[in-house]
Formats: structure tokens, sequence, C-alpha cells
């Protein structure tokens, strides 16, 4: 028991109690940035831009966040008003810059308050994309006329069918091809992947020593691409062997990080060796990462970044993807120049135009229809609603005890559905005692249908709460034992990229006995591996198989139990069976409707949303807003 009056303040402040030493004393990691400057006047404003990093902003906005930012700057009980705090930032010239002075702590640009660094971020991934665009105008026109001559652009164009008005594949395909920096976007199953087979197709018609690098946020999603690819039909066969020698990487393996050092190998100095790098999931990169990759990428290099603009942004600071799209003023509506190439190369092919064309007008592609939808438009329509906030449509969910059939809401939170979904899991669970790695394999495939989403981590709606949950089900019904903490068919998901294992953060495995050594347990994870034998079809195509590999758990300490993940892991994922949990609290500031489209749209067959229909609006309503000058510069 803590006895002097020192400690027990201290031990009040650390269970966040109210005292008169934290009325008197703001004690915010916000705070204490600001406090770092002599000047009184300036210190909301260091707290504000220190506070919209920390929710995701790379800057403050002084035209929309101003008020926000005071209130949370001063006690509740301070009858301080905003307008003592108003000062002219450009009077602040020892420590505000503008105009790229980086010599100072904060740079002022357009109403917009900056760290330098993120500033500096900012300036580099403006001046890369520029400086790629520029390159590439200077090889547009051969590039148009070698898709002209093309064989496999226009088989391409013959074979593919034409939605939404225009074959908008094709036209993400040219211009990936003539473009040295290019944006492919679109929802799940519009095919940016079968898009992006068809870019390497034609590139390796054209060149077949092309180096193409293919890259993602995470080792999962790298791997994701790289199987897609192989799995996709439109590569020819000729070229299928290039494509599936295609390694992989994470964006920082692919810059090559330096040990104990924000800094990477590659840079603008010495850039990383590629024709061509792919990168997929782009909404999932924050400024300061795409910024070093940029700067590391020649200026003869095509860049090809995918990615869903819907989704949730990335983690760290910034809005990236969507910023760039949102600089458009028309997504698939380009200059009279492009659109004149463009039709000469496609027979029959009408694109509409703009009169005014932004930086990148004719650099991105919005990929419009879902061929996953096909068998279940239920997903197309509910997912739309979403995104652009229906709120009629939202409320007539939930007449008659909310949607039925393939896609269900349940606003009641039944325990009947919860454990109706959760049976599920008894599946993965063999009933025979022999352990063989086809077994593993299968149960792995099987656990991997399924999953439970949540939007927060704690709490009874939150993941250890669902967890928990679902652990409890199976013990009772005698399915697995809790008595230790790696128990036989945990399922696991890794948590921190271990390269030299072949395992990356979200990859998901299961703890199984070892076929060679039944008393001793290992963590299995899938493994695709070509095999040698003749596809009796084909008789040219070697036979894809489930492999699995084992850990010893010892090796895996950076593991956590998967029943249940966050929206945010789940991201580039897909489940023929997801139930969402939303929390019962609208206030949080995680509801947006761009969480609430993730979580619906990794589903694949069959979806259940638990939520109240006054939470569910809210996250309709709600929009991610991280402020940033990339749009407005650009």
């Amino acid at each position: 028991m803590l006895k002097t009056e020192k400690h027990r303040l201290w031990k009040k402040l650390l269970l966040g109690k109210k005292n008169n030493f934290n009325k008197k004393m703001n004690h915010t990691p916000h705070h204490h940035f600001a406090n770092f400057f002599a000047q009184e006047e300036l210190k909301p404003y260091a707290f504000g831009v220190s506070r919209k990093l920390g929710q995701g902003s790379i800057c403050l906005d002084l035209k929309t966040d101003l008020k926000e930012t005071f209130e949370a700057y001063v006690d509740k009980e301070s009858k301080t008003k905003m307008e003592d705090f108003m000062v002219n930032l450009e009077d602040y010239s020892d420590l505000v810059g503008k105009d790229g002075d980086f010599q100072k702590p904060f740079i002022f640009d357009n109403d917009k308050l900056y760290i330098t660094r993120y500033f500096n971020y900012e300036t580099k991934i403006l001046q890369g994309i520029r400086s790629l665009i520029e390159s590439g105008k200077t090889e547009r026109d051969e590039r148009f006329r070698q898709l002209e001559k093309s064989a496999i652009f226009q088989k391409l164009g013959n074979e593919q069918e034409v939605n939404e008005g225009a074959d908008w594949q094709l036209v993400a395909t040219a211009l990936a091809y003539v473009n040295n920096f290019s944006i492919i976007t679109g929802g799940p199953g519009t095919g940016k992947t079968t898009t992006v087979a068809k870019v390497l197709s034609v590139l390796l018609e054209s060149n077949p020593q092309i180096e193409v690098k293919l890259a993602a946020p995470s080792g999962k999603a790298a791997m994701r691409m790289k199987e897609a690819l192989e799995g996709t039909k439109f590569i020819p066969t000729e070229f299928k062997e290039k494509i599936n020698d295609l390694k992989p990487y994470t964006i920082h393996r692919l810059l090559g990080p330096v040990y104990q050092s924000p800094y990477f190998k590659h840079n603008s100095e010495n850039p990383v060796l590629a024709d061509v790098i792919i990168v997929d999931e782009a909404s999932m990169i924050d400024v300061a990462l795409f910024s070093k990759l940029i700067s590391a990428i020649g200026k003869d290099t095509r860049l090809i970044l995918l990615g869903d603009q819907n989704q949730l942004a990335s983690v760290e600071a910034g809005s990236l993807l969507g910023d760039l799209c949102s600089s458009v003023s028309k997504m698939n509506h380009f200059s009279s120049e492009l659109k004149t190439q463009m039709e000469a190369i496609v027979p029959g092919l009408n694109l509409p135009e703009v009169e005014e064309t932004g930086l990148l007008q004719d650099h991105i592609a919005q990929l419009k229809y879902s061929w996953r939808f096909d068998d279940n438009p239920e997903f197309r329509v509910v997912s739309e609603a979403v995104i652009q906030n229906e709120q009629e449509k939202i409320k007539a969910w939930f007449e008659e005890g909310g949607l039925k059939g393939k896609i269900q809401i349940d606003p009641d939170y039944k325990d009947k559905l919860f454990e109706k979904f959760i049976k599920s899991y008894e599946e993965y669970i063999p009933k025979e005692s022999q352990v063989t790695d086809e077994s593993i394999a299968a149960s792995i495939e099987k656990f991997n249908s399924f999953r439970i989403l949540a939007v927060i981590r704690n709490g009874k709606h939150g993941v250890s709460g669902l967890n928990s949950r679902v652990e409890k089900y199976l013990a009772d019904k005698g399915l697995i034992n809790l008595q230790s903490e790696f128990y036989e068919h945990r399922p696991v998901m890794v948590t921190r990229n271990h390269p030299d294992l072949g395992l990356f953060n979200g990859d998901a495995g299961v703890v199984r006995r070892d076929p060679a050594n039944k008393d001793k347990l290992k963590i299995f994870f899938l493994t695709k591996e070509q095999q040698a034998d003749k596809d009796p079809e084909t008789n040219n195509e070697t036979i894809q198989k489930s492999l699995v590999k084992g850990y010893s758990p010892a090796l895996l300490t950076d593991v956590e139990t998967v029943f249940a993940m966050t929206v945010h892991k789940s991201q580039g994922s897909e489940f023929k069976k997801v139930l969402m949990v939303m929390p019962k609290a609208k206030e949080l500031p995680l509801l947006t409707r761009e969480l609430l489209y993730t979580g619906i749209t990794r589903a694949k067959e069959e979806l259940l949303v638990q939520g109240t229909e006054e939470v569910i609006l809210a996250a309709a309503k709600g929009k991610v807003k991280r402020a940033s000058g990339i749009t407005h510069r650009i």
C-alpha cells in the first residue's frame, strides 16, 4: 500500500481518476509535446497537430479543426475562449516555416499546420508522382503504338465481357501499360488482380526479360497477390513460368530495411532495380512508408498501385489512396488526347472526357463491376447502401426483424444466432484421431472459410470477449482443452513478420499434433507448393497442392487466438461466412462507413451482422476524415 501523498497522486493519475493534480496539469502525450515550446500562444496549435497525427491525419486543418482542438486542449472547467488563442502563425517565423522551409519544426501551408517531417513526406510523394508521370509522357505515343500491334491486347479486347458501359479492365490495362504511374481501384471482385495479369501479359509480350517486383504493405497481402496471379486464366502459357517465379515482397523488404534504423537501403540515390513495381492493398499504405517507396523508384520504372479507395485507410497517418483518387474531377473521365488515343486502339470504345484535367486524371481507372456478387446480388445492394450512406435503405433493413437470407442483421445480439454461427467452428476439428499433413491442411482450409470480425479489441463485443465465448463453447462440447496456452486445435494469427520462417503478420494457422511425433504440438500453416505431376486434362500444367509446415510454439511467441479478429486485420481477406459484431456505443470514433463496408465485403456467401439500428446508421453516416494537403496540392 502506497503511503506518501505523492505516491497516492501518481497512483490516481495512472488509474485515470480525477484529482486536483491532473485538473491543474494536462498530461496527454499531445500536451507534453506542446509543452516543449516556450511560446504559450503556439502551444494549442502544437497540441492540435500532434493530436490530429495521432488520429491519422497528417496536419491540422485550421479551417475545420480549430474549435474541436481548443475544446480538447483546455480543461472542461476552464472559462478560456477559443478567441484567446487565435494567432497569426506567420508571425512565428522562428518556429513555423513555409514555402519548403524544412529547417523549422512546423510548416504552415494553405491553412494547414504540419509537423515538418510530415509535410516533407507529402512533398516527396507529390514530387515522385510528378517525376514518374513526366518521364512516362515521352514514351506514351510509342507505347500506344505497341498496344495497337499487340496480339495479346487485341485478344483481351475480344474476349472480355463489357459491363457498366465499357470494359474498364481493358481500359485499366492500357493505362497501366502506357503510363509510368497508374492507379487501379475497385471494390472486391472487380478484377484488380485479373487486370494486373493482363498488364503483365502485354508487358512480357513486348519484353520477355522485363524485371517485375510484386509488393504489398503486409506479407500476407503480397503472397495473396502472387497466388491470385498464378491462378488466373488470362496469362498465356508461355509466360506462366515467368510469373510463377515472381517473388512477393512486403514494401519494407522491397526497400531493404537497415537494422535498428528508420532508413532503407533503397532510396533516391540507390533505387530499386525493377522495370515494373506492382503494389497491392494500397489503401493500407501510410504517407511515411509511401514517401520512402516512391523515393526509391527510378524515373523509368512503371509503378502500378492497386486498392479499394472505399476500404479502411492505413493504421498509421494518412489516407493516401483516397486522397489521390479524390484529386480527379470525375472517375473514368479522361482528357481529350488520351480519349482519342484509347479509342484508336479499342474498336467501339466511347470514353467520357473532362474539360479540366488535373495531374492524375489520365492515370486512375476505376473497376466498377463485381463478378463476386453475380451469385449474391444482395451483397452488392448492402455494400453500396453503406458506402453511399443511404440512410432510408438501411432503416428498411430493420423492418420485420432485419434482413433475411444470405445476409442477416440481428439488432438484439441473440445468443441463438451467435451460437448457430460459431457451430461452424466445430467443422475444422477432425473427428478421427489419425493425424496427417493432408488432414491438417484440410482443417486449416476449413477454418479459413469463416471468421468473426469485431470493431474493438476488448469487452464482450470485442476480439478478446468473442474469442473467449467461442473457446468456452468448444470446450463445453469437449472439442478443445483450455488447460494450456497452446492447446490442440487452437487457431492463431501471426502478429509480426517472420521472413526467415516464411510467415507474415496476418497469417493464420492451427495448433495440431505433429504427424512425425504425436507427443509434440506444433503450429501448422498452409503453404502452396507446385507439384511435378502433370494435369491429366491439359497435360502441360503443374498441379498446385496445399501442404503444411509446422513450427514449434517456442519460435512463434507473437501470435494471438483468431476465432475473432478486428476488421482492420481482415483487410484483403475473404471468407465464405462472416459474423460481424458491432459495439453498442455509437459514439466510438471508429464507427465509419469505411469500417462497416470493409467488414461486410469480407463475406462471399453468408453474412450476419449483430448491431443495433442506431449503431449501424451512425457507422454509415460516419466517414473517415483525415486531413492532408495531397488533394489540394495536386
